[in-house]
């Protein structure tokens, strides 16, 4: 439960005492459901899954604050917090939940030095989201399309509730307030909304609009190569000049080459999944790794002590 009346539900895999906790952080209209592919090969290795619904999304509610990035990085710090235990921590934010990690370093950068994570930003920015992601003829097709729910969305806020509730239970715009999701696991994407207002929606969405972390990430820049930048090749919603951009924001950061053939989903992408499934991997790898030799060591001189 956060401050304003938030209930942010979290789903675990994994050893309940390993040395290394890894924390997924959902994108926009999505749920935890969408890391479910590296959960189960993270907890394989035997480190710590955590993954929770962003507030308004999945089971999560939303709580009296206003739905803002900034509120969405307050939340991951609040997440850290409550299921990290000391110890190494890995962080990994796709999309809108990337914008959430950035959001924690600007505002909380005391919390970054203190944990030192490791850190992947999947298909996320620096800056506010665009409607429209380049400008090839396809992109100004795509931004109108955009546009024609978009703007609806944030105008007129009840009136889309009224379509919404007239929509087929399985459309992902559906809205079911009243709906319940029984089963341990996060709800499908395609559930992001199912209980979610449209109002808080077009708050959230305006917030992505307007949003900036540029010129204060200084904090993740002193991780250097413990943070990793992953993107697709054919990612439309946050485009390479973007992607470019946060780069520019964290120069000592390791930038990965596009996947070939990946759009924006990257974690659920059919391609490329792997590639963010094979960074997260790595980093637990070496995480857990440096927390053993730290567990040895600190047996060593308490055997010297005794």
């Amino acid at each position: 439960m956060t401050d304003d009346g938030a209930r942010l539900t979290v789903y675990t895999d994994g050893p309940s005492r390993a040395g290394v906790t890894v924390i997924l952080s959902h994108g926009f209209l999505m749920t935890a459901d969408a890391w479910r592919i590296q959960a189960r090969e993270l907890s394989a290795l035997g480190v710590r899954v955590v993954r929770y619904d962003q507030r308004a999304h999945g089971n999560s509610t939303a709580g009296e604050a206003a739905p803002t990035v900034d509120q969405l990085g307050a939340d991951l710090a609040d997440v850290i917090n409550a299921t990290a235990p000391p110890g190494p921590v890995v962080l990994a934010g796709h999309s809108m939940g990337g914008m959430a990690t950035l959001t924690v370093a600007a505002r909380r950068p005391e919390l970054i030095r203190s944990r030192r994570p490791r850190v992947a930003l999947i298909s996320t920015a620096c800056t506010r989201a665009k409607l429209v992601p380049g400008n090839r003829p396809l992109h100004w097709a795509k931004a109108a399309a955009r546009a024609s729910y978009s703007y609806p969305v944030c105008w007129l806020p009840p009136a889309a509730d009224v379509v919404r509730q007239r929509l087929p239970s399985r459309h992902a715009w559906a809205l079911r307030p009243g709906a319940e999701h029984r089963d341990e696991a996060p709800p499908p994407s395609r559930q992001a909304l199912r209980r979610t207002r449209t109002e808080q929606i077009a708050l959230l969405w305006k917030s992505l609009r307007t949003y900036t972390t540029a010129g204060r990430l200084r904090s993740l820049d002193e991780l250097a190569d413990q943070v990793e930048i992953v993107t697709g090749e054919l990612d439309d919603w946050i485009p390479l000049s973007q992607t470019r951009e946060l780069a520019q924001q964290l120069p000592n950061a390791r930038l990965h080459a596009p996947v070939p053939g990946a759009g924006h989903r990257l974690p659920s992408d059919r391609v490329g999944h792997r590639a963010v499934t094979q960074v997260l991997k790595r980093m637990a790898e070496t995480a857990l790794h440096e927390s053993e030799a730290a567990d040895a060591q600190q047996a060593h001189l308490q055997g010297e002590l005794a």
